[in-house]
């Protein structure tokens, strides 16, 4: 397989600004993949919890089978940072075995950082962006586990988290809102305003800005521990499709409310990341009824254009479900096969790199997964 052969080097964002390369031969690497996880290890997947190393061979192989160059696979705070000041061995042994897999099968790894499909750790107190707890803890974290794997080069690149959202307000906000004022105007009076619509809320808009800085100081240090360490990988983030200022989230209690901005703009921590790693789905309405792929697919373009800042783009996340019944509706596989398609073709000229989101479908899923996967 010609992936084996390049799998002893690294990958460079190539000087093009456009494309990656192998960091020795120079050849052309494009990321075609899936996002990984065990679909029977449960909702949200207990990956490392369930870890089997047999099941874990036998989806690498099948990705093989199909031409995957990568898999994206999500680290847990459980299985891998129990405490802040501590790394657990159990899950670095389990870490070290799927990067071998991954080796044998010619399969790059972006690895993810600690999130809570396992359980959410005490540390992260009330707000994991802004305190200062979490953010120690995330330091930690990356020293000690970008330090161990600086000279492997299965790894593709270290996400530093899989959709971040930055909150609307703690403790921690409040104070630091105070001081983000205090050094703009030179005075720290103002309330947190109402996570509500408000046009020409100068105030409002001030406390938008304020949430991008919370996410470029959490991105900052985080990026900065890594480097310390580690020389030879890719730095990027999973940005939620929420990233886009174009559209907030527009269900539950809080949709389309300012809160529902992410805070994370792909824009304004270009400068921290090696390259954009965006998220999308076809949230405009069914992409199997024609009017509505064609504005799908013209949404998902305006995105992945916004996103790019003289670095690559890859849609890390995209998909759709087909084969099964969600929601009362049966929709037959066509549906998911031709947009995920689409997706591809009609960013050609927009992206470099794809993951389709998921590996299989998960029978256990809330949500598309449940019938959005490569295999059934």
């Amino acid at each position: 397989m010609e992936g084996n052969c390049c799998m002893n080097e690294y990958i460079k964002v190539h000087n093009d600004n456009w494309n990656f390369a192998y960091s020795n031969s120079g050849k052309i690497f494009v990321p075609f993949g899936t996002n990984y996880f065990d679909p029977e290890t449960g909702w949200a997947p207990k990956l490392w919890i369930m870890f089997d190393k047999k099941r874990v061979q036998g989806h690498f192989q099948k990705m093989a089978d199909i031409g995957v160059n990568t898999a994206r696979i999500f680290l847990t705070a459980h299985s891998f940072q129990p405490k802040s000041d501590m790394i657990s061995k159990e899950g670095i042994e389990k870490l070290d075995t799927m990067i071998d897999i991954s080796k044998s099968h010619g399969i790059k790894l972006i690895l993810t950082g600690p999130d809570h499909w396992e359980g959410r750790p005490d540390y992260w107190g009330s707000d994991k962006y802004a305190g200062e707890p979490a953010l120690s803890a995330l330091e930690y974290f990356w020293h000690e586990v970008a330090g161990r794997y600086k000279d492997e080069t299965a790894i593709f690149a270290w996400d530093l988290l899989n959709e971040p959202e930055v909150g609307w307000k703690s403790e921690a906000m409040a104070e630091k809102w105070r001081l983000w004022l205090k050094d703009k105007y030179g005075t720290d009076i103002a309330e947190i305003p109402e996570d509500r619509i408000d046009k020409g809320n100068k105030i409002l808009y001030d406390y938008q800005l304020f949430r991008e800085f919370i996410a470029y100081e959490w991105t900052r240090r985080q990026v900065e521990a890594i480097r310390a360490v580690d020389p030879n990988h890719l730095v990027t983030v999973g940005f939620i499709q929420w990233s886009f200022p174009l559209l907030r989230a527009p269900w539950g209690d809080k949709a389309n409310m300012p809160s529902r901005y992410a805070g994370f703009n792909p824009i304004k921590l270009a400068d921290l990341l090696d390259f954009i790693c965006i998220h999308f789905y076809p949230i405009l309405g069914d992409p199997g009824e024609p009017e509505l792929k064609v504005k799908n697919t013209h949404y998902l373009q305006a995105v992945v254009n916004y996103c790019y800042v003289n670095k690559p783009v890859v849609i890390e996340e995209y998909g759709w479900h087909g084969g099964g019944e969600m929601n009362g509706k049966y929709q037959p596989e066509s549906y998911q096969s031709d947009w995920n398609t689409n997706v591809v073709k009609s960013t050609l000229g927009l992206a470099s790199g794809w993951l389709v989101w998921a590996y299989a479908d998960t029978p256990t899923s809330t949500d598309l997964t449940k019938f959005g996967g490569l295999y059934n």
